[in-house]
């Protein structure tokens, strides 16, 4: 008798290993949390799994569609063998879960739905008054997210670093850069540049009252009062001479506290060639998009314009460095070739002069997708992108067509990366700000497929902005208030004072970012990641502001797409 108890629980541990082998326990489905449009393309990742199948059943249990599993291989950047559910077939309305044997747990809870994404796009848009400096954000805007006014600005001192002289002046209004309080000319420039493509794209996409800000109801689209905001400190910016600073800053970082409670003195900082082109590129575009609005407004933004190009032609090349006593974000750059095209592009569609002309003729169009630092990497495109997008004379017309060839040479390199890369993304390098990354190349599909209107370009666009919203090797929501796993803890200084759980809606998570310029190894100050694979290199704590802090130019191209598939949902409901 003993040794046929022997006997049975050997056999007994031999299934239990067997199973255990056959089984892995980590088998994780990755997947967009808010969902997919009826007619989108539809698909989820599943790692680390030896099943061939997967099942969608309803929230109660029952199956409504299987399906096979495609191998994917294996990822080096998050260091997963990954396999693909593929359900584009399946387009009842309905909320569901995406369920495989193997895996640990069913997939969070997802919704096929039309208008799928109009919240998010509006909380995304939103998320700027939010972060609004020198006023008050009032309940009746903002509801719990109300707070005091902070940095009223009125008494900015003039850095050396200026070459203004002393004194000071006021410089109020506009957004918070980031997570801290400054606010610099370079970071306004790439978002309000990507802003304002879209409003010219769309000028419907937020009309008058949209998103409820203290504006609505002047009879002018939300999306160009929000953009007017920024705009008008961006003016204050720029000296006699025409030159713009670099940044208004506090001489270092100041702690989590709310705005009201900041008491440091704030200077403008700075004369540099790279703040002074995005000045005269944006003022440029503003005037241009604002002339029928706001005449008045668009005139001066045009006067300051001309002036900033004029101090560029004779100071070129001047790179703005941090003096020794500001600790604050450098925005570094030495090559000015994307400000230039940009600024360019801008002064020729506003004013159709010669010198600006020659400018563009002379110099090859502007079309890449270059990875990190969105903040130069990116600005040449919107002046492209402006270009494509305007009612031009004939003379810019080869300009024109060498831009849709560079268009949409790009976008189908972007496409190929997509069915590379088992992520079903377009990048595999995640520098700081990634997710930024991954939708400006959703910004370069969006124009291909307005200049087309080949399905394959939207199905990239929403294969991005899966990503996004879970479809990620650390299967976060990376958009603050949506999503089962969502951003808690960003790095944000409002959100980690205002004593409230939830963070501010709408702000999207710099993401993974495989330096890991904060791991707790490097500095004091730090966090401890989860992984090394760069993929992976992402934690939600407040801390972490290399992968988890928020800014004004990672919000742009996340607005821009969300707007974009807004104005495009008849092809995808």
């Amino acid at each position: 008798m003993k040794t046929f108890y022997m006997n049975f629980f050997a056999v007994l541990l031999t299934i239990f290993l067997f199973s255990c082998k056959e089984k892995p326990k980590n088998a994780e489905i990755r997947i967009n949390q808010i969902g997919y449009y009826p007619n989108s393309v539809k698909k989820a990742v599943v790692v680390e799994s030896n099943e061939d199948e997967f099942e969608i059943k309803t929230t109660d249990g029952k199956e409504v569609f299987e399906g096979k599993l495609k191998d994917a291989g294996y990822w080096d950047k998050s260091g997963e063998n990954v396999k693909i559910a593929d359900f584009t077939a399946f387009n009842k309305p309905g909320k569901y879960i995406l369920s495989v044997d193997d895996a640990k747990s069913p997939s969070y809870e997802f919704e096929i739905k039309t208008n799928l994404y109009d919240d998010a796009f509006k909380a995304s848009l939103k998320s700027y008054y939010l972060i609004r400096v020198s006023m008050d954000i009032d309940e009746k805007y903002a509801g719990i997210y109300k707070r005091k006014g902070g940095h009223p600005d009125t008494l900015c001192y003039l850095h050396p670093s200026a070459e203004r002289g002393e004194g000071h002046i006021a410089s109020p209004k506009g957004w918070y850069d980031a997570g801290d309080y400054n606010k610099y000319v370079v970071n306004g420039g790439v978002t309000v540049g990507t802003l304002l493509n879209l409003y010219e794209m769309y000028p419907e996409v937020a009309a008058d009252g949209y998103t409820n800000i203290p504006e609505s109801g002047n009879g002018v689209s939300d999306l160009l009062d929000e953009i007017k905001y920024e705009l008008d400190w961006v003016l204050t910016m720029q000296a006699p001479d025409g030159a713009s600073a670099m940044k208004l800053t506090s001489k270092n970082f100041t702690g989590f506290i709310m705005p009201d409670q900041d008491k440091t003195k704030r200077f403008v900082v700075g004369k540099a060639t790279a703040p002074t082109l995005n000045f005269a590129a944006m003022t440029a575009q503003a005037a241009r998009l604002y002339k029928n609005i706001d005449a008045g407004f668009a005139e001066r933004c045009l006067t300051a314009a001309e002036k900033a190009w004029s101090w560029t032609e004779k100071h070129p090349d001047i790179e703005y460095k941090n003096p020794p006593d500001i600790k604050t974000g450098e925005y570094g750059d030495n090559d000015f070739t994307e400000e230039f095209w940009w600024a360019a592009s801008e002064l020729y569609l506003a004013t159709g002069k010669e010198q600006y002309l020659e400018y563009l003729n002379t110099h090859e169009p502007y079309i890449k997708m270059v990875v990190g630092e969105t903040w130069r990497q990116f600005l040449g495109n919107i002046g492209s992108f402006s270009l494509l997008l305007a009612e031009t004379q004939p003379e810019i017309t080869p300009v024109k067509e060498k831009i849709k060839t560079q268009l949409l040479e790009t976008a189908d390199a972007l496409l190929n990366k997509i069915d590379t890369i088992p992520y079903r993304i377009a990048i595999d390098k995640f520098k700081w700000g990634s997710n930024s990354d991954v939708q400006n190349t959703a910004i370069i599909l969006a124009y291909a497929y307005r200049l087309t209107k080949d399905k394959k370009y939207l199905d990239g666009v929403m294969e991005t902005m899966d990503y996004i919203f879970g479809k990620n090797a650390v299967g976060y929501t990376f958009l603050t208030g949506f999503g089962s796993k969502r951003v808690m803890h960003i790095h944000n200084r409002i959100s980690g004072a205002d004593g409230i759980e939830e963070p501010l809606p709408g702000l999207i998570a710099g993401g993974p970012n495989g330096a890991q310029q904060d791991n707790i190894s490097k500095t004091k100050f730090g966090v401890e990641y989860p992984s090394d694979f760069p993929a992976k290199s992402y934690v939600d704590k407040q801390p972490s502001y290399a992968s988890n802090e928020n800014a004004i130019n990672w919000n742009a191209p996340n607005v821009f797409v969300l707007g974009f598939i807004k104005e495009n949902t008849d092809k995808l409901q």
